[in-house]
């Protein structure tokens, strides 16, 4: 998913500084609104100070989207969320998409460096779309850029477009644009007379914007065209002083003035013909081609949206190539944003842009740890492709920090077995699809055996990450990772219920500032890598594991705080209440993991006590021999005091995950195929071979 708009840099600020005529407050219900989920996820996650620098506190942000949808049906307001697709398969913003790649690694460096940036986490699109699907919200994910199809089906269902892009300034929409800013869902309030609740909003109009300059609307897309956003650079072009034209002493007086510049215009063709006289012969040609590109973008005719939301149909689409490549079943999956964007990217560019995190930047970038699983899904994509055109390889370019600086590289797609393609593979049993998954994480079909089917993909994400990350895990960060993944089940299954991790309930409503712990960062950057793109593989695959409730899975702050415990030799007595559900589920994941890494894995590990972080040291830290032995004894209690097979009550409450038991798989799972997982020629073991020797 990609939260790139191409908004026409302060106009927001202009217009929201201008007198009460350009936002009007308006009593918002019982109507249609059109979303844009983008931004609202961007919006919401910074806004209400959610955690950066830690990997993401996706259940704080689940709560606040919960409650956002919540007190919209509260109002009878139909929500209808609108996602991005591809990033620009056209060219027309690589540019500006690569400058602000590296903007975003400039920003998760300054946050992991403890200064205020803005950061999203690697897998908050997920958490968003997997919650909207959760709470039946409609939800569309777009093929390409999703401002104009927003716009577009705004206009045909007379509705208004929630966001804060300022291009849906621009956009003609008879019921207007809503900004986020200054939609006030938190207080929902009663209509005295008639006791109906409504949503205090600040309404947009165009009409009314330009009324108050007397400008004929159409100017507008002009007026965008002309400042330039990321479509339109007219910056090296010798315009006039738009400043001089300014009635105002405000900031962005350009705006206001050239604003006051068009409205002596009576249209579009006048405005740029007058312009086009201000300008030298070599400029013209460029800029006549640059505004009539600029004007189109905001031209609205009816779009493929309100199709698809009333009779769920696959959309026109213009890349042949995505048709030729992706079969139905993918492309709805896409749409219904069951799969991640990146795979549009894969096929129609041939690029991937990989997600910047917080972590250390004088190590690898945390994303390398999942290209093997990467290459899967490119060969998965492409080969097929290539096959029929004579040609046995494909690649993939990948853009990625490589110390502080945006770094690309060509990634090479791997054959899956047998040599199996995307449009045929999705004929095969489930048996085969799944031993895909099994042999790009490296697990054997046998390991199945005795692993309830809802902890699958965790559990397999957690072993591939164990055996491949740089610098090997300790540990502290396993239990603590564990540890998060118990805290989430049973805070959103048994929340209030006295056997529950009081512990970790106290450390996470502690409310105090943790220091960025580097190397814990950049493991658990690693794990979520690991996890966004198994999931992509899986939902490529059409789930031959139940994807996990992902917002249960990692709670950045509570769990960076959990090892700092840990590490400081806080014991596990504490964390874990003796004899509760929580404390029984703790142990059957460890003892999965155990048995999918082998004893001896988990006893060369170093335990994490009292060791120093990369870039940080723990100066508070009293290093003593009695935790550890104190996390040896509680370790020895655990394996011996419980028999899970007994346990009816901890069984019951993992029941009730929507996964669906195949029977068939553990059993009849193809064991003619060698598991890549003892294969010298594993990805993951190419993996460690060539970045980290």
């Amino acid at each position: 998913m990609h939260c790139v708009t191409m908004g026409v840099r302060g106009l927001k600020t202009y217009i929201e500084s201008r007198n009460k005529n350009a936002l009007r407050s308006l009593a918002f219900r019982d109507k249609k609104l059109i979303i844009d989920g983008c931004n609202l996820l961007y919006t919401m996650y910074f806004d209400y100070n959610l955690d950066e620098m830690h990997g993401g506190d996706y259940d704080a942000f689940e709560e606040l989207i919960t409650e956002f949808f919540k007190n919209l049906t509260a109002c009878d307001i139909h929500p209808y969320v609108v996602f991005d697709g591809a990033a620009d398969h056209t060219g027309k913003k690589w540019e500006t998409i690569r400058q602000r790649k590296q903007d975003k690694i400039n920003a998760a460096l300054a946050v992991s460096e403890g200064k205020k940036e803005k950061v999203l986490p690697i897998l908050i699109g997920n958490v968003f779309r997997q919650l909207l699907h959760k709470l039946k919200i409609p939800l569309v994910q777009c093929i390409e850029e999703a401002d104009w199809e927003i716009a577009a089906l705004a206009e045909e269902w007379n509705c208004p477009v929630l966001s804060n892009d300022s291009d849906f300034y621009i956009f003609n929409l008879k019921a207007g644009f809503l900004p986020i800013t200054h939609f006030q869902w938190q207080t929902v309030k009663q209509d005295r007379r008639t006791n109906k609740k409504f949503i205090q909003v600040k309404h947009f109009t165009v009409r009314k914007f330009c009324e108050s300059f007397k400008m004929n609307t159409n100017l507008l897309p002009v007026f965008a065209s002309i400042l330039g956003n990321d479509y339109v650079k007219l910056q090296n072009i010798r315009c006039m002083n738009w400043a001089e034209h300014s009635v105002t002493d405000k900031p962005h007086i350009h705006i206001d003035g050239l604003l006051n510049w068009l409205s002596q215009f009576p249209g579009p063709e006048v405005a740029v013909s007058a312009l086009l006289k201000t300008m030298s012969e070599n400029d013209k040609a460029i800029t006549i081609e640059a505004l009539s590109k600029g004007i189109q973008e905001y031209k609205l005719f009816p779009g493929y949206l309100a199709k698809y939301f009333q009779l769920k149909m696959i959309p026109p689409i213009t890349c042949k190539r995505l048709l030729q490549v992706l079969p139905q079943r993918t492309l709805m999956l896409i749409l219904e944003g069951k799969m991640n964007s990146s795979i549009i990217d894969a096929v129609m560019n041939q690029r991937v842009l990989i997600t910047s995190q917080v972590e250390d930047f004088q190590l690898p970038c945390s994303s390398v740890i999942s290209r093997p699983i990467r290459q899967v899904i490119y060969g998965l994509l492409l080969l097929g492709e290539q096959r029929s055109t004579g040609t046995s390889k494909c690649y993939v370019e990948e853009y990625f920090r490589q110390q502080t600086k945006l770094s690309s590289q060509k990634v090479e797609g791997l054959q899956t077995m047998d040599g199996l393609q995307l449009k045929t593979l999705l004929e095969e049993p489930l048996s085969v699809r799944l031993q895909v998954l099994l042999d790009t994480l490296g697990v054997s079909s046998e390991m199945l055996r005795g692993i309830q089917p809802d902890l699958h993909l965790q559990i397999f994400v957690t072993r591939y990450w164990l055996v491949n990350a740089q610098p090997q895990p300790s540990q502290m960060h396993l239990w603590g990772l564990l540890l998060g993944m118990v805290y989430g089940k049973f805070s959103n299954t048994l929340k209030g219920q006295i056997d529950m991790l009081l512990g970790p309930k106290k450390l996470q409503t502690a409310g105090r500032r943790i220091d960025l712990e580097h190397e814990t960062a950049h493991l658990y950057s690693q794990w979520q890598s690991c996890l966004k793109w198994s999931l992509s593989l899986n939902s490529l695959l059409c789930f031959p594991v139940s994807e996990p409730e992902i917002a249960s899975l990692y709670s950045g702050t509570w769990l960076h705080q959990v090892v700092r415990e840990l590490r400081r030799g806080r014991p596990l007595d504490s964390l874990l209440e003796r004899g509760s559900s929580a404390e029984r589920l703790f142990k059957q994941l460890k003892d999965v993991v155990e048995s999918l890494v082998g004893e001896n894995f988990i006893k060369r590990m170093r335990t994490g006590l009292g060791q120093r972080t990369v870039g940080n040291t723990h100066r508070d830290y009293n290093g003593h021999n009695q935790p550890i032995d104190e996390l040896s004894s509680y370790f020895e209690h655990l394996m011996y005091e419980y028999d899970y097979e007994d346990d009816d009550d901890l069984n019951e409450n993992l029941g009730k995950s929507k996964a669906k038991y195949h029977p068939d798989i553990s059993c009849t799972i193809r064991t003619r195929h060698k598991s890549k997982a003892r294969n010298a020629n594993h990805p993951s073991k190419k993996y460690e071979r060539s970045c980290f020797d």
